[in-house]
């Protein structure tokens, strides 16, 4: 019996399960209550601004409005394309970027061709606006002329046929870089042939045996390309 009833003694009584959780539930509030006013302002400003700083020395560079594009949709979680072809917003998750759609667009363009000049899209683009020439034009008579300079006089960044500057052995004018050329041959083509002629004006003096073939191969091809530039700058959220 005294065995059974010392045993007996040791069981905990309901109550006191109670009381212990009761006492529990009371400290952990107070813990909470505690951390929320005192320490939850200081640790969370401290956080934010840590990830706020591992954020930043990951986030890309701005951009201006004529800087290459040929990469930036890795750069931009979403973006929006207009038709304008002056302005184009580009809204990412964090930084709104100003470009100009024919960038875009002969980026675009060289690439589906396969062109070893899709890095200089933004040359093209500015030289054209310096001299006044249409943007479509320099580009379009290098599909003609050498589709888009995969067919060229070996270490002669020329892929215009251009002779004149610089020449090598067959006569073949030799630049340093493709953005060199590019400025070049626009330029040449602004001063020499004017801001207004169309393919079909040029071909007699660019190509005249093109000139003198009824199909006007020459001319027609240089067309059609500017003509698809123009697509791929108008339809750009389809591209």
């Amino acid at each position: 019996m005294t065995d059974f009833t010392n045993h007996i003694q040791h069981i905990p009584h309901p109550l006191e399960f109670s009381k212990s959780n009761i006492i529990r539930v009371i400290s952990f509030i107070s813990i909470l209550a505690i951390y929320s006013v005192f320490l939850s302002p200081k640790f969370e400003t401290i956080l934010i601004k840590n990830i706020s700083q591992l954020y930043s020395n990951y986030s890309f560079v701005e951009i201006n409005a004529l800087t290459p594009i040929y990469d930036v949709y890795t750069y931009s979680g979403s973006y929006n394309l207009t038709s304008d072809t002056k302005n184009t917003t580009l809204i990412s998750r964090s930084k709104f970027y100003t470009i100009d759609p024919r960038i875009v667009a002969m980026s675009n363009f060289l690439k589906d061709y396969h062109s070893p000049m899709a890095k200089s899209a933004k040359t093209f683009i500015t030289e054209a606006d310096k001299y006044g020439l249409d943007w479509r034009l320099v580009v379009s008579i290098s599909g003609v002329e050498s589709a888009f300079g995969n067919l060229i006089p070996t270490n002669t960044n020329n892929a215009w046929g251009w002779r004149g500057i610089n020449g090598n052995d067959a006569g073949w004018s030799v630049f340093p870089s493709w953005d060199q050329a590019i400025s070049h041959i626009t330029q040449m083509i602004a001063e020499g042939y004017g801001t207004n002629l169309d393919p079909f004006e040029m071909e007699s003096t660019y190509c005249p045996p093109c000139g003198q073939n009824l199909d006007h191969a020459w001319a027609n091809g240089v067309n059609n390309y500017m003509n698809e530039l123009s697509y791929y700058v108008n339809n750009l959220s389809d591209l």
